[in-house]
C-alpha cells in the first residue's frame, strides 16, 4: 500500500509540475530576449556566492570528485558562459532584410525535462536551467537518487533568485517525490516538449519525445610523432585527473606511435602517471570488475591514490593517473568500459593509420561516438582523423575534458555534450540555448517584387513618350 501511495503522490506532483510549467511558459514566451538576459545575469551574480556550499554538499552526498577541481571548473565555466550568452539572440527577431522585413524568428519549445548527471550535478543543473531561461522555456529537473538532496537544493536556490527578478512561478521546478511512475508521467505528458538527459535516461526511451543525450563516453587520445610530446602528455594527465576523471570528454585510452613510445612513457612517469605491474593490474581489475556492463560504482570519482588503496597496492602520493599497457581491444576487458576515474589504457601502434583504426575500434566497441583527442602537427593526419572518426567532436592539441566543453577552445561553451553513445540522441554537437528553440522562417513573395518592377518600367516608358511628344511639338 505504501508503494502505491508513493507512486500516486509522485504522479500527482508530476502532473502539477507540468501544468504549472506550461502556464509559466505561456507567459515567458512573450518575454523579450533582453529581459531574460537580465534575469540570467542576476542569477549568475547571486549564485556565485553559494557555489562553495553547493560543492561541499555535492561531494559529501555523492562521495565523488574533487572539491578544489569543482570550484575551479565552475568558476571558469560560468564566467565564460556569461560572456558567450551576452552575444546570443535565441528568441524573437533573429534576421531582417534591408527593407525591415523579419525573415527568421526564434521560438521556445515549451516545457523541457532535464535529467542531470549524478556526476558534476551542480554544473549540469545550473547549465540546463540557464539555457532554458535563455531560450524562453520552462525547466523541470528530475534528480538522480545519488545526488537527490544537492539537486533539489540547487534548483530551489536558483528558482528563488529567478522568481525574485521576474521569472514566473512554475518556470523552474524539481520533482521531489521520485518514482518510476511519476517520471513516466512527466516524460510522456502531452505538454512536455523535449527531454535532456545527462544522466540516466530511465523511462524516456519510448516517450516519442525528442531527446538530447548529453552524456559521456570513453575518449581515445592519440599522440602522433610530430606532436610536442611533453605538452601532449601534460595535457592528457591534467585532463584525465581533473575532477578525478568524471568530466564528459575525459581521455580514457592513450594511443601512441611506436617511434615515440619510450619518450611518452618517460614523460608520463615524470608527470605523475603510475604504470601498473601485472599484479597491480590484476588487483585493480578485481576492484573495477564490471557490474551490469559497467564499472564498480565505488570507483567513480575516486583519485588515483584512493583507487590504489581500495585495490590494496601502494603508489606515490603525487600520482595523478594509473596506466595499464594493453596490446589489443577485448570486449570483456573492463578497461574497454567507460570509467569515470583517472585510469588510462595505453596502446602502441606502428603508425598513424593503425592508430586511426584502433581509435575507431575503441569508439565502436561500446558505441561511444562521443569525443576523440589528437596531438599532432601534421595537417594531413589531422584532416584524415577529422574526416573518418565517428564522433561528435575532435579535440586537437588540447586537454580534452576542458576543450570539449568549450573552455579555451573554439567549441560552444556547454557541459551537455551530444554524442552517438546511445544512438538515440537528436544531436551530436555541444548543446546550447538555441537547441531548445525552433526557427520560424518568413517568406516574402518574389512575384510581388517583380510586378512592382514591371509597373515601374511601364510608367517610365510612358513618361519618356510624353516628354518626346512635347519636344516634337
Amino acid at each position: 500500500m505504501s508503494r502505491a501511495d508513493k507512486d500516486l503522490l509522485s504522479i500527482q506532483e508530476a502532473r502539477i509540475l507540468v501544468e504549472n510549467a506550461r502556464n509559466a511558459q505561456f507567459l515567458v514566451k512573450d518575454y523579450k530576449q533582453s529581459y531574460l538576459d537580465k534575469i540570467i545575469n542576476q542569477l549568475l551574480e547571486n549564485i556565485t556566492m553559494e557555489l562553495a556550499h553547493f560543492i561541499d554538499m555535492e561531494v559529501n552526498e555523492t562521495k565523488r570528485g574533487s572539491i578544489k577541481d569543482k570550484e575551479w571548473l565552475l568558476t571558469h565555466f560560468l564566467s565564460q558562459l556569461e560572456k558567450e550568452l551576452s552575444n546570443q539572440q535565441c528568441i524573437g527577431e533573429l534576421l531582417k532584410d534591408s527593407a525591415g522585413n523579419i525573415l527568421k524568428v526564434g521560438v521556445p519549445l515549451g516545457v523541457i525535462v532535464v535529467f542531470p548527471s549524478e556526476n558534476n550535478v551542480i554544473l549540469n543543473t545550473l547549465y540546463s536551467i540557464v539555457i532554458g531561461i535563455k531560450s524562453g522555456n520552462s525547466i523541470i529537473v528530475i534528480p538522480d537518487n545519488e545526488a537527490y538532496h544537492t539537486t533539489i537544493h540547487v534548483v530551489n536556490s536558483v528558482k528563488n533568485i529567478c522568481e525574485k527578478y521576474g521569472l514566473p512561478v512554475g518556470c523552474i521546478t524539481c520533482l521531489e517525490s521520485i518514482s518510476e511512475s511519476g517520471i513516466l508521467e512527466i516524460v510522456t505528458h502531452k505538454n512536455t516538449s523535449m527531454i535532456i538527459s545527462a544522466g540516466k535516461i530511465n523511462n524516456t526511451t519510448n516517450t516519442q519525445k525528442p531527446i538530447i543525450y548529453g552524456g559521456t563516453g570513453g575518449t581515445p587520445a592519440f599522440i602522433e610523432h610530430t606532436a610536442n610530446v611533453s605538452d601532449a602528455v601534460q595535457s592528457v594527465i591534467d585532463s584525465r585527473s581533473l575532477d578525478n576523471g568524471m568530466l564528459p570528454g575525459s581521455e580514457q585510452y592513450l594511443i601512441v606511435e611506436q617511434s615515440i613510445a619510450s619518450e611518452v612513457k618517460q614523460q608520463l612517469q615524470q608527470k605523475g602517471a603510475h604504470f601498473l605491474s601485472e599484479e597491480e593490474e590484476h588487483q585493480l581489475l578485481n576492484l573495477l570488475q564490471p557490474k551490469d556492463n559497467g564499472i564498480n560504482p565505488i570507483c567513480v570519482g575516486k583519485n588515483a591514490y584512493e583507487l590504489a588503496e581500495l585495490a590494496h597496492f601502494s603508489i606515490e602520493d603525487n600520482t595523478s593517473v594509473l596506466v595499464s599497457e594493453k596490446h589489443y581491444v577485448h570486449e570483456l576487458d573492463p578497461f574497454v568500459n567507460e570509467m569515470k576515474c583517472p585510469v588510462i589504457a595505453f596502446y602502441l601502434e606502428p603508425d598513424w593509420m593503425h592508430a586511426c583504426e584502433k581509435s575507431i575500434r575503441l569508439l565502436k566497441e561500446k558505441n561511444n561516438g562521443h569525443t576523440i583527442a589528437i596531438h599532432s602537427n601534421n595537417l594531413e593526419v589531422l584532416n584524415q582523423f577529422a574526416l573518418k572518426k565517428p564522433v561528435g567532436r575532435m579535440i586537437v592539441n588540447s586537454p580534452s575534458s576542458l576543450a570539449s566543453m568549450g573552455i579555451n577552445s573554439t567549441l560552444a561553451t556547454s557541459c551537455l555534450l551530444g554524442g552517438l553513445t546511445t544512438g538515440k540522441g537528436i544531436s551530436a554537437k555541444n548543446i546550447t540555448a538555441s537547441d531548445l528553440t525552433y526557427i520560424r522562417e518568413i517568406s516574402h513573395s518574389t512575384q510581388c517584387i517583380e510586378h512592382v518592377n514591371n509597373v515601374d518600367e511601364e510608367s517610365h516608358e510612358k513618361m519618356l513618350e510624353e516628354i518626346l511628344r512635347k519636344i516634337l511639338a
